[in-house]
């Protein structure tokens, strides 16, 4: 199923060309292409064959371990004539070549198209008499030369072509992000999320040869499924065996026996510090294995020099293949060394894994520490692993609470709250409590309950610190209080109690500040960020996101406890004020120090995704990403987007037209509970009523929308009063322009000015302004679609109550430009065809009205749109033109507006 289609060259298109452009060049000119196993180089070559196969003669020379010492054993295909006893002669070897080159020369054509294209496949493995005889050709201008190689140097010393211009030089790199999400969508004929995109892309390092094994086996595993029409990862972890497994195998053939030895120690110590390396008379094997690609040296977050494998997938299988009895070996070599080495808190997951692996003694101790670290870098597996060895032990209070940490990553809410029950109360230190109080706090913000439980868990809070044993009356006092004002504080946030919060945490920050108190400076920077978000001021909020991200990356004490609920927040932010490159580097990369994070974070990568599309007018983009989102979100939701994705991606979906979509996750928004803070449930709210009146255009949908809004002022959420105000302006209610003028001046964001100088155009009824906003030379790309449409259709409105013709032609030519131009105009509204079927049958607007239960106004509205959708402009066209009302949307063009 999977391979079946045709597989384009992702991401190399350009260095086909480059290649191309060099063999079309006369004989004696050529193309180095150099490149690690899996990243193109033959399809690259496969490609260039089948541009020029027309043009002009195309050989093949296939190099291969087993020929290298051989001379000539590469060009053996090309030599079936030559005799045994002539195949040590270069001379006779030569001659030889050059008549089967010659044989194939094509009559009619110029003498640069009969110079044949000689392409070496693998050209590290050929055996140098047969290059050094290529290297003659090329010399002569007998042929044209495309060497494909893992590296320059490979063939460098033969063919110094490649430093004089005479061969140019290319390199493949890795696939970024975006190719690796294409050609995975290639390959599954089908939308896959993009956290699933990415972290297929970590793995196999952007190699597609690798991508595409990995994406085979995982969708024959299960690992990689559909739900919905999204492909997702499961949480079971990668597949290693058939043929993912077979191509790591390959690389690893003809590896000296103390070389395997050294990869295998660096896979199954993840990331293996350079000093033990050494200490262990490595020094030979990791050159080796660094000049063949298998291995890298990385400088870790720690400032730690490490060797880890090429890419994630080969430690993964590696892992797997070792024998238990020389892993075992292997380990007790390692053990005899690592004792007061600083190995990092990955490489304590991987010890503590490998240990348990072979059935070696580990200490409780050690692998609480290493299911804290296992969760706290988002490895749930292996951390529930780790805790469920220690839940026999002396510790099992703080197992159960690693055990709930793990299960809650992995979406068991359930589970969770079952392993965690008692474990507040029962906490026996301090560390444990915080950990214990951070799972019920998932749990609560998870649930469809509202946000009323912070004040008992803060009360529940103070009296387990009153009974922590060994912390004297002072600390329990001092603790008691910090920890209970941050869980008392979330809840006012999470409730929109803005003003009081913000008066409470502007000196609890500075205290903490003060103090030293890292973990509190953290969770205040990130709810700061989030008050300031909500109350207009973006810019500000960033500053605070920003720092509190710049304490998780520094990995300050106790910080990655916190990362999920800081992640959020500083994307929100970006969002806001529209970075989106930071948002791609913070979401959509490999490298970011968050990808596993996003893997359990509820679809946060695909929504944030899809805000960024949806203000960049790619509404189509908007939906899919908002889909995988709303998918992602089904089972652990702690921020309330799954019913805000839906509502998105339903408004997107209506917007273009797309109204069985639209309809099916409208539906699935309305049967969501809310839950979340109070700004993400008034903004879902709000986005589900302009879904139903961007789909219905009628009157009870725009007031829920409008109802939103005024719950959204009434709570000081001023982003999410202006958003849904904005909203309305979008699908052509500007009833509430005044308050819109009002909420945008001070409001910080680059969507905020424009929407103030609308609404000032609106409220003045300014037809001209309104014309220049949406058409003007110095349109703002904050002026998306939907508003410039809305705009000319007000100024049109506007301008026939005014009676100006020329004025009037201008603006219909402007929308008519508009709705053939830069997006189609969507099919009729089921609204917009009820006004449509009475004024054809001949009603006046407040029969209309009357009927259908709407102002006149709002009657007036549809027609406005319906007569500019259809290209009319009078009741008469709309009976004569248009005398079938039952698909509004069939067969119609509009007429052809006057220039």
């Amino acid at each position: 199923m999977h391979g079946s289609n045709l597989r384009s060259l992702a991401g190399r298109d350009d260095v086909l060309a480059a290649v191309l452009q060099s063999l079309r060049r006369p004989g004696g000119y050529g193309a180095v292409v150099a490149a690690e196993t899996g990243l193109g180089k033959t399809a690259v070559g496969a490609a260039a064959a089948r541009a020029l196969n027309t043009e002009t003669p195309v050989y093949w020379v296939y190099s291969s371990p087993a020929l290298t010492a051989v001379p000539y054993g590469a060009l053996a295909a090309l030599l079936p004539d030559l005799a045994p006893e002539e195949t040590g002669s270069p001379l006779a070897v030569m001659r030889a070549l050059t008549a089967r080159l010659d044989l194939h020369a094509r009559p009619g054509r110029t003498p640069e198209k009969t110079v044949p294209v000689v392409i070496v496949d693998d050209a590290h493995d050929i055996d140098p008499p047969s290059l050094d005889l290529l290297a003659q050709l090329l010399d002569a201008g007998r042929i044209r030369l495309l060497i494909l190689t893992r590296a320059f140097s490979d063939v460098s010393a033969v063919l110094p072509h490649m430093w004089d211009g005479q061969l140019s030089r290319h390199r493949l790199t890795a696939l970024t992000e975006a190719e690796t999400q294409q050609l995975c969508e290639e390959e599954l004929q089908g939308q896959i999320s993009a956290t699933a995109a990415i972290e297929l892309a970590r793995l196999t390092g952007g190699n597609p040869m690798y991508l595409l094994a990995l994406i085979e086996e995982s969708v024959r595993s299960g690992v990689l499924l559909q739900r919905h029409g999204i492909w997702v990862l499961s949480d079971a972890g990668p597949p290693l065996g058939g043929r993912v497994g077979d191509l790591v195998k390959a690389q690893l053939r003809g590896l000296a026996a103390e070389d395997r030895a050294t990869l295998e120690s660096i896979c199954l110590a993840e990331p293996l510090p350079l000093s033990v390396a050494f200490e262990l008379k490595m020094h030979s094997s990791v050159d080796t294995l660094v000049e063949l690609l298998l291995i890298q040296v990385v400088t870790e977050e720690d400032g730690r020099t490490a060797l880890r494998p090429l890419h994630p997938l080969y430690g993964e299988v590696i892992r797997r293949m070792v024998p238990a009895a020389r892993s075992s070996r292997l380990h007790k070599q390692l053990q005899e060394v690592l004792p007061g080495v600083c190995v990092g808190a990955e490489g304590l997951v991987r010890w503590v894994a490998w240990s348990l692996d072979l059935g070696a003694p580990v200490q409780a101790d050690a692998l609480l520490k290493a299911a804290d670290a296992a969760n706290n870098r988002s490895n749930p597996r292996l951390a529930l692993r780790m805790a469920d060895a220690a839940a026999g032990g002396p510790q099992q209070v703080q197992a159960r609470i690693q055990k709930a940490r793990a299960l809650l990553q992995l979406g068991d809410a359930d589970a969770a709250a079952t392993a965690a029950a008692g474990t507040l109360e029962e906490a026996p230190d301090l560390e444990s409590l915080k950990q214990a109080v951070m799972v019920e706090v998932r749990l609560s913000m998870g649930s469809a309950g509202g946000n009323g439980w912070a004040v008992g868990l803060a009360e529940r809070w103070t009296r387990a610190v009153e009974h922590l044993p060994g912390v004297s009356a002072a600390e329990v006092v001092r603790k008691a209080h910090g920890g209970a004002q941050m869980l008392l504080l979330l809840g006012r946030v999470r409730d929109g109690d803005y003003a009081e919060a913000e008066l409470e945490m502007a000196p609890a920050l500075q205290q903490a500040r003060e103090s030293g108190a890292q973990e509190r400076i953290l969770f205040l920077e990130a709810l700061t960020a989030e008050v300031l978000l909500a109350t207009g001021r973006s810019r500000s909020a960033l500053d605070h996101s920003r720092a509190a991200m710049a304490m998780l990356q520094m990995e300050a004490p106790g910080a990655l406890l916190y990362r999920p609920f800081v992640l959020h927040r500083h994307l929100a932010a970006l969002l806001w004020l529209g970075e989106w490159e930071e948002v791609r580097e913070c979401v959509a990369s490999a490298d970011s120090p968050v990808q596993q994070t996003l893997l359990h974070l509820a679809g946060i990568a695909d929504f944030a995704l899809g805000l960024s599309r949806l203000r960049t007018n790619s509404l189509d983009a908007a939906i899919r990403h908002f889909t995988a989102a709303a998918e992602a979100a089904q089972d652990n939701d702690t921020e309330g987007l799954l019913r805000l994705s839906q509502a998105l991606g339903s408004f997107a979906a209506g917007v273009l037209g797309q109204r069985e979509l639209a309809g099916r996750l409208l539906r699935s928004a309305e049967s969501t509970p809310p839950r979340g803070p109070l700004q993400y449930q008034l903004l879902a709210e709000g986005m589900i009523a302009g879904a139903l009146a961007a789909r219905d255009s009628d009157d009870a949908s725009l007031q829920r929308l409008r109802d939103a809004a005024d719950a959204a002022q009434e709570r000081s959420c001023s982003a999410v009063e202006f958003t849904l105000r904005h909203l309305a302006f979008r699908i052509g209610d500007f009833s509430e322009a005044a308050r819109l003028l009002k909420v945008s001046e001070g409001l910080e964001g680059p969507q905020a000015p424009v929407l103030n100088k609308v609404a000032r155009a609106v409220v003045d009824q300014d037809v001209a302004a309104l014309v220049e906003l949406a058409a003007g030379p110095d349109s703002d790309p904050e002026m998306d679609l939907l508003l410039i449409r809305q705009c000319l259709y007000e100024a049109l409105r506007l301008a026939r109550k005014g009676n100006d013709r020329a004025l009037l032609n201008r603006i219909q030519r402007l929308v008519g430009r508009q709705g053939s131009g830069r997006t189609p105009l969507p099919e009729l509204t089921r609204r917009e065809r009820d006004v449509a079927a009475l004024v054809a049958a001949g009603h006046r607007n407040a029969e209309i009205a009357r009927q259908l239960n709407l102002s006149v106004r709002t009657v007036e509205g549809h027609i406005y749109r319906t007569y500019e959708k259809l290209g009319i402009s009078r009741r008469e066209e709309l009976r004569a033109r248009f005398p079938s009302l039952e698909d509004a949307a069939a067969d119609w063009k509009p007429l052809s507006q006057p220039e």
